[in-house]
């Protein structure tokens, strides 16, 4: 079967760094040929390019010009009645919505998304609320592996020097270990992006 595209909808109002470090994992995992991300701000374009396809319209748009077929595109929404099928992966376009998870959820994806393609399969991927790359890593495991040996871990705390910092969302287990955003961890710990990080924005900003 060949490998899905997935598509990141950005959906919040700002682009901060930790959505932006969820953006590069997801980047990461899924390699830069198989994602896209879409309702982009122009000014971050120039950024975004190296970790996949960008483009300033919406996925809702996308589907109107024909550049995407209806038929091959999957909306991943918590609120779905189905879940989603291996059989179901391969050769899609897979659109997980570009949003910081709320706790507990208030179905954004449903309302911001699905609603706007009627018609559109949207499925669920089990109970739990999962990062934007986490999502990402679940749907490739998923085609490649099939969730048999599959693990996760419900909550996530991240000591920090001003205390503990509770992520409550769905994580992968890889190793033994919470599959996190490379950077996060240091993100909450002190407020700022780590230096090797940092040094490839700025090389991709000039």
């Amino acid at each position: 079967m060949d490998k899905p595209v997935i598509i990141i909808e950005h959906l919040e109002e700002e682009f901060g760094i930790w959505i932006f470090l969820e953006y590069r994992h997801a980047s990461m995992i899924i390699g830069r040929d198989n994602i896209w991300f879409t309702n982009i701000p122009r000014r971050y374009h120039k950024m975004l390019n190296k970790y996949g396809r960008v483009y300033e319209e919406s996925i809702v748009e996308l589907v109107e010009k024909g550049v995407i077929p209806m038929d091959k595109l999957i909306i991943l929404d918590p609120a779905a009645k189905k879940e989603l099928r291996r059989e179901e992966i391969g050769g899609s376009y897979i659109v997980v919505g570009g949003i910081l998870g709320d706790h507990p959820p208030r179905g954004r994806t449903s309302k911001l998304l699905t609603s706007r393609l009627p018609g559109v399969r949207a499925r669920n991927i089990g109970g739990g609320q999962y990062s934007i790359d986490g999502t990402v890593y679940y749907v490739y495991y998923f085609w490649r592996y099939g969730l048999g040996n599959y693990r996760y871990i419900d909550g996530v705390t991240i000591k920090t020097p001003g205390g503990y910092v509770k992520l409550p969302f769905r994580y992968p287990l890889v190793d033994g270990k919470p599959l996190l955003a490379p950077g996060l961890e240091y993100y909450l710990r002190y407020g700022r992006i780590p230096e090797d990080i940092l040094r490839e924005v700025m090389d991709l900003a000039e």
